[in-house]
């Protein structure tokens, strides 16, 4: 099975590498890439935040079902916000990590990201036509 999410990241990105949130424009850093990981330090304390390629693998499908622009939704609760990225990623890691992930993958090119307040993603077309 082609890995479609997880050859853009590592194709775009290395350990030690900062990106920026898609509003608040703060800082984070790619820990590292692991077989079954990829490593976000984020925050001021970097905070290192394991999110499985599984997880990340499973974003097309949800953005793609919903066929319009996704709210971010970076929530500091327990559960997400329905119908945002962070209600999909809330399934996989219990923490708010949309914001991060939404920068990881617009840097990929697996999604775009409308900036205003509140954010939203959508697939970019190299992602919604495969």
């Amino acid at each position: 099975m082609t890995r479609r999410v997880e050859a853009a990241v590592r194709g775009s990105v290395h350990a030690g590498m900062t990106l920026f949130t898609p509003t608040q424009r703060k800082p984070f850093q790619i820990g590292s890439l692991n077989p079954n990981d990829i490593v976000l330090l984020l925050g001021e304390m970097k905070t290192p935040t394991h999110l499985e390629w599984d997880c990340l693998e499973g974003i097309p499908d949800y953005l793609g079902s919903k066929a319009r622009w996704v709210e971010i939704g970076g929530r500091y609760k327990v559960e997400g916000t329905p119908d945002t990225l962070d209600a999909y990623l809330k399934g996989c890691v219990n923490r708010a990590t949309a914001g991060w992930v939404a920068a990881l993958l617009a840097h990929a090119g697996v999604v775009e990201i409308r900036g205003e307040r509140p954010a939203f993603v959508r697939l970019t077309t190299t992602f919604a036509h495969e």
